[in-house]
């Protein structure tokens, strides 16, 4: 017992002496091994090694010793000697860990596992004790720390709030809008207050002299127009190399600016200022005070409100861009609405009624065949273009402005005469009759105008001139026409012709009239051409001219074509039913250009084919020669998808157009209807009938049928008979027919196809 004793004292001296829980742990595990004549030792908490003995660092067996001190007993590699017994003991509490120990020769008898039990209550006593003193101590060196650390964030929380007071109000300065001169003399001011710099500057580029820098806030400079070079001197260096320059010793810097040189100026920093993201300035703050030097407290607090500076100036350049913006078009740049009616107004109140002012209303035609065909692009681009020849006609006095779209208006002011007004036109239509080149392309644009001279109201001269433009582009493209008042009650008229007509399918006032199409060799009925027709219920029969313009306008073209579509198909093919002839009848249905833009066209077509019955062969669609001028990539393939269905082409109105038959290889044509102009000379002697005989034999080599328009007269038939022209329709043989005319017709005529009397 008193050896037990006595190794036990050793070893709690041993490890009461360690100052901290690892030295401990350490000591432990070594006086633990010699006290029992163990080759080898350690402490194992949670199957890591805390501390061990007997083995080399890198050989220590961590899975076995993990395995001992997990169940108490075992065997460990012992170096020079292999697997020996091991015991090992627990820890209280077990958290701490297990002491461990091997020999080789005999196993620990009862005393020495009880002082092995004694040493590690002992061991885990310090190491419990040592635990609770280390953390103690970091501790009271953490408090100590910060103590210390708060000491310093109070005066830097003091200087931060002087500084965070300063910026705060140079914010609200810009958040409020204060004028610019104001916000950047507040910025200098704080920049000498908090920098105990008297003499600080803000100093930008002079738009004058872009190479110079020129004071515009700080105190008065001796002389008042002194510059500096850009590149040279601490703000000029700043502002070229776009960085903070801090110069500390002055006189003896290399660059030194010889004037400040001389005064004994000592130190100077310059950091640059921005506007919208590019160098423009900077500010300066100098000293004369003898060995002066700028903390990097005091760096980044002028780096901050050189920021501030810049904020001031960008959000001034942003506030004028978005006053620039919502007054001009973003394409053109040119004026826009809003900018237009406040410069008209003000024109009308300098001249007080006491003259007149012009105002020109100019509207694209055919723009949105540019945008289908060549994409927006391209529609931006020829919208650009138009800008600039329109600018390039007007005095130095007038305003053009873009309403937006394809529409654009003219402000002529200090107008002595209309005619003045109608010259400017005249070379805008003229400026614009010249090619435009457009993705690859040229393209011809023209432009109809309408011109309104008055001292009215701005709005009332605006309405003016879009009426009178309205009564140009009836008369055709690239025109111009000038207001009377005559116009207003025209355009009042078409407006009310316009609301009628959206009613007019509802109330079912539009009809399908049908016109008998005949092959001359022999008189037969070959088909009919469908044509629409609208019985208004006050103004009676309207006729085409007067409502199919409008209806294309108004995109009311749109459901009128399907409508029409529809039925004269199902018409067809139940008179097919109900009074067949001795060959399949055609049925002809127009198509205007409107029509041709609808990207489910040829859907509409397949519909009315499948819903009718109508054979696709027997349905003939007519499209005029001049929208067939137009012949874009996507009307190609429109009619090109509409042929995959089986339904004929024709060309209507042909002679009329471009006389162009460059379109005619590009097309799939199966007719040409000549137009009825050529018919009436048919009979006028050899040179009346020439154009319409080279027609004919224009279609033959082609291999096209003819089809003569507006035959009125016997006279006119035989002519075209002997030329070989194959069909034909006019009132000489039947004006348009309606529904109950048509089925009278066909009864009366059955068993012969030939149509009985002339209707009309």
């Amino acid at each position: 017992m008193a050896w037990e004793t006595e190794r036990l004292t050793e070893f709690v001296v041993a490890i009461a002496a360690a100052e901290d829980e690892q030295t401990a742990a350490e000591r432990g595990v070594e006086r633990a091994g010699e006290a029992l004549e163990a080759e080898v030792a350690a402490l194992v908490r949670d199957g890591a090694v805390i501390a061990s003995h007997g083995w080399p660092r890198i050989e220590v067996p961590e899975r076995e010793l993990a395995a001992v001190a997990a169940v108490g007993h075992g065997v460990l590699p012992v170096p020079g000697a292999g697997a020996c017994p091991a015991v090992g003991v627990m820890l209280t509490p077990p958290r701490i860990g297990a002491l461990l120990v091997a020999r080789c020769g005999d196993p620990f008898d009862a005393a020495e596992l009880t002082l092995l039990r004694g040493m590690a209550r002992s061991l885990a006593q310090s190491l419990q004790l040592l635990g609770a003193l280390d953390g103690e101590r970091a501790l009271r060196m953490r408090s100590e720390q910060q103590a210390r650390e708060n000491a310093r964030l109070l005066k830097g929380v003091q200087k931060r709030q002087r500084l965070l007071e300063a910026l705060a109000t140079i914010q609200r300065s810009i958040s409020h809008r204060a004028p610019l001169g104001d916000i950047l003399a507040a910025v200098i001011g704080q920049t000498a207050a908090l920098l105990r710099a008297p003499d600080a500057a803000l100093l930008l580029v002079d738009p004058a002299e872009p190479d110079m820098l020129r004071q515009v806030a700080g105190p008065s400079l001796d002389p008042p127009s002194m510059r500096w070079p850009i590149g040279r001197g601490v703000a000029g260096r700043a502002v070229a190399e776009g960085r903070l320059i801090v110069i500390e010793e002055y006189a003896a810097w290399r660059d030194a600016l010889p004037h400040y040189a001389e005064r004994g100026l000592s130190a100077a920093m310059a950091a640059p200022v921005h506007e919208q993201g590019e160098v423009v300035g900077a500010i300066i703050v100098t000293s004369f005070e003898p060995r002066r030097t700028y903390a990097r407290a005091e760096q980044e607090i002028l780096l901050t409100l050189a920021e501030h500076a810049s904020l001031a100036l960008t959000d001034a350049k942003t506030v004028e861009a978005m006053v620039h913006q919502a007054l001009h078009d973003a394409l053109t740049g040119l004026p826009n609405r809003v900018l237009f009616l406040d410069r008209l107004g003000h024109a009308l109140r300098r001249r007080g009624g006491a003259g007149e002012v012009s105002v020109l209303f100019c509207d694209l035609d055919r723009f949105k065949s540019v945008n289908d065909s060549l994409g927006h692009q391209a529609g931006d681009d020829l919208l650009v273009a138009v800008a600039e020849r329109i600018g390039g006609c007007l005095r130095g006095g007038d305003t053009a402005a873009r309403l937006g779209g394809d529409e654009f208006a003219i402000l002529l002011d200090d107008v002595v005469d209309p005619s003045e007004a109608v010259a400017v036109a005249e070379r805008i239509t003229e400026a614009l009759r010249a090619p435009i080149a457009v993705a690859g392309r040229e393209v011809f644009a023209s432009i109809s105008i309408g011109i309104v001279c008055d001292h009215a109201d701005g709005e009332e001269l605006l309405r003016s001139a879009d009426v009178a433009m309205y009564h140009a582009k009836r008369e055709g493209s690239g025109r111009y026409a000038v207001f009377e008042p005559s116009m207003r009650a025209d355009a009042l008229d078409r407006i009310q012709l316009e609301a009628d007509l959206r009613r007019a399918e509802e109330r079912a006032e539009l009809e399908v009239h049908y016109q008998p199409l005949i092959r001359l060799d022999g008189g037969d009925l070959a088909g009919f051409e469908a044509l629409v027709r609208w019985r208004h219920s006050e103004r009676g029969l309207v006729p085409p001219l007067a409502f199919v313009p409008l209806a294309e306008e108004s995109e009311l073209i749109f459901s009128i074509g399907r409508w029409v579509l529809n039925e004269a198909c199902h018409r067809a093919a139940q008179w097919e039913r109900t009074h067949p002839g001795a060959e399949p009848r055609s049925i002809s249905v127009n198509l205007s250009g409107r029509q041709l833009e609808q990207a489910d066209l040829v859907d509409q077509v397949s519909f009315a084919l499948f819903t009718s019955g109508l054979e696709p062969e027997r349905l003939i669609l007519e499209i005029t020669e001049t929208v067939l001028m137009h012949d874009t990539e996507t009307t190609i393939e429109r009619l090109a998808a509409l042929k995959q269905l089986g339904v004929r082409l024709a060309v209507d109105d042909f002679g009329t157009g471009y006389s162009s038959l460059r379109y005619l290889s590009r097309f799939p044509i199966d007719l040409l209807k000549m137009a009825k102009p050529f018919v009436d000379n048919v009979d006028n002697g050899e040179q009346g009938a020439a154009l319409a005989r080279t027609i004919i034999d224009l279609g033959s080599s082609l291999g096209l049928q003819i089809v003569a328009e507006g035959i009125e007269l016997g006279s006119q038939l035989a002519p075209l008979r002997r030329m070989g022209c194959q069909l034909g329709q006019g009132y000489l043989f039947a004006r348009p027919l309606t529904t109950r005319q048509v089925e009278a017709m066909l009864a009366e005529t059955a068993g012969d196809a030939r149509p009985r009397p002339t209707v009309r």
